[in-house]
């Protein structure tokens, strides 16, 4: 009976100790996976800074050579603007005029694309 005993004693012992190494390895991952990700957020900020930096400096670089050969970049903007609101005044009058019209134009649009997407 004693050994049984012992050999109780041993395997609750050895349990415990496994017990605490998978506890112990299973914190180690958990603080390296927080590390891990952390650093992978630092990394995706910088890349996200350099493309933005970058896309600024292509954009300057269009605009530059636009105004180089005569084209005001500023100025384009500025009537897709106006060409934009002018379209947008010009549906919203169409609408209130024939409101039943519009709608059935929608549906056409509507069915049209999901035929497309179906396909």
């Amino acid at each position: 009976m004693a050994t049984t005993e012992s050999a109780k004693r041993q395997a609750g012992a050895a349990a415990k100790r496994v017990k605490a190494q998978i506890e112990a390895g299973a914190e180690d991952v958990a603080a390296e996976a927080r590390r891990t990700g952390e650093r992978a957020k630092r990394q995706a900020g910088a890349l996200e800074d350099t493309l933005a930096r970058g896309a600024e400096d292509i954009a300057a670089t269009v605009s530059e050579r636009l105004r180089a050969v005569g084209v005001d970049a500023d100025r384009m903007v500025d009537v897709a603007k106006e060409q934009a609101s002018e379209l947008q005044q010009l549906i919203e009058d169409e609408i209130r005029e024939r409101p039943l019209r519009a709608l059935g134009v929608a549906a056409m649009v509507g069915l049209f694309v999901g035929y497309l997407s179906a396909r």
